[in-house]
């Protein structure tokens, strides 16, 4: 069966195209993931089989993908988004958007997607600001003319990408609304 490309991953596709084409440089450059859309070699031991992969990292072979809920989640312009790390033992999956537009809403927001795999260890907002503040902050600002030609960019390209204004509230609702049933009947 052939899983069509949601429309936001094909302007990302585009965005990424386009990047190379007249700048020299790719997504990755500026989000910190390279696009593979559906690619089973991207897949792991962890990764949950009614996902798809849409990009990889590059690090320890962690990957982001679509949750479709056991296949009942048709439309992938509206599956949340997982995180799958695999080399996280024991956290190895965790949602981090409600879809791909709000996953991409919240690198505008944080301008670094890293950040979304520590919001386990949060145990409340001042433990993501100050963690944010001491581990994020002076890489993002040292990186910030370039973040914002590429976040403008994007808001160009992809209508609905927005600022958050509350990342924190917003990921520790989303996380209540949603519960994950994930399959976890592989070995580590």
């Amino acid at each position: 069966m052939s899983i069509k490309m949601p429309e936001t991953l094909e302007r990302l596709v585009l965005l990424d195209t386009e990047l190379r084409k007249d700048y020299g440089r790719t997504i990755d450059d500026y989000i910190g993931f390279y696009i593979s859309f559906n690619n089973d070699e991207d897949r792991y031991y962890c990764t949950p089989n009614d996902s798809i992969v849409f990009g990889r990292t590059g690090v320890n072979g962690d990957h982001f993908a679509f949750y479709t809920f056991k296949g009942s989640t048709i439309d992938l312009e509206e599956a949340p988004i997982i995180f799958i790390q695999p080399m996280s033992f024991g956290n190895e999956i965790s949602l981090v958007a409600r879809n791909l537009k709000d996953f991409l809403s919240l690198f505008v927001s944080l301008r670094e997607i890293y950040i979304l795999e520590r919001f386990r260890f949060y145990n409340n907002k001042m433990d993501f600001i100050n963690d944010y503040n001491e581990n994020y902050f002076t890489g993002i600002n040292s990186r910030e003319s370039d973040l914002y030609f590429f976040i403008e960019l994007l808001r160009e390209k992809i209508k609905g990408i927005k600022e958050i204004n509350d990342v924190y509230k917003y990921i520790t609702e989303l996380r209540k609304q949603l519960k994950l049933e994930i399959d976890k009947e592989w070995d580590i």
